[in-house]
């Protein structure tokens, strides 16, 4: 029992440095779709700026594909980061669950555990998986793509094969859907705190996480919008845990 407490501290303060890298990973993405739009905008302007169009958006597009692999290899750290953090968290929620043998300490493991993998899976899979967007240089190049194929191979047979497929984007939906998950699980953490409050030795202080956790969860119901909030309010969320797991140690 205080073997898993004692989880829940190195849970709580591996959170805090996922909650700096999920700021981080907020910011990277609001980066990334800015460059998306204007890379989008700039395609759909072909009858304006002719030819020009396509070096800007072949340049657009090789940017943008350094981009998403650099947002995707933040997203791991952070998958990571988060993977540790709610199943040392559940496993500490356990741990208190025990003292006084209340099932949500169980359920809160049980849930962490589960969070934790499909919210690593989903985003993950949100940045990986993303399609592309179609703008009119692409319909163009699509329709010209037997005069394309027939050209030699040169600089700009390569440059017209790569905007064909469009501007390339992660998927939203999927990345909201792993942030919907990871909140879902927050506040099951939040209300585990809330309803243990009395096993632990400052209820005052886990009441304090618990409204925290619920309100940082709720936060990422609104997905890629504002997860850098939610992040920051977690942060203090997790400095409260891992005090209240600390002093819970010595009732284990």
């Amino acid at each position: 029992m205080s073997n898993s407490i004692t989880a829940g501290v190195f849970g709580a303060v591996v959170g805090l440095v996922s909650t700096i890298v999920g700021i981080l990973w907020s910011l990277q993405y609001y980066a990334l779709a800015s460059l998306h739009q204007t890379a989008v905008t700039i395609q759909n302007l072909l009858y304006v700026f002719g030819e020009y169009t396509f070096f800007i958006g072949f340049f657009h597009t090789l940017q943008l594909n350094g981009v998403i692999s650099g947002f995707l290899g933040v997203t791991a750290v952070l998958c990571i980061l988060l993977l540790i953090t709610l199943i040392l968290v559940g496993l500490g929620l356990y741990g208190i669950g025990k003292i006084e043998g209340k099932t949500m300490g169980t359920a809160s493991l049980v849930i962490g555990i589960i969070g934790a993998i499909l919210t690593l899976l989903l985003l993950i899979s949100g940045v990986s998986a993303g399609g592309t967007t179609h703008t009119l240089t692409s319909i163009w190049v699509l329709m010209n793509l037997n005069w394309i194929i027939s050209m030699p191979l040169n600089p700009g047979k390569i440059m017209f094969l790569v905007l064909m497929s469009g501007v390339p984007n992660v998927s939203t939906s999927i990345l909201w859907l792993g942030l919907l998950v990871l909140g879902i699980t927050i506040i099951i953490f939040g209300a585990a705190f809330i309803i243990m409050r009395d096993s632990v030795g400052s209820p005052g202080l886990a009441v304090a996480a618990g409204v925290l956790y619920i309100i940082g969860g709720i936060f990422l119901f609104a997905g890629v919008l504002v997860p850098w909030l939610a992040f920051i309010i977690l942060f203090v969320s997790f400095i409260m845990s891992a005090l209240i797991f600390f002093q819970s140690r010595e009732q284990a």
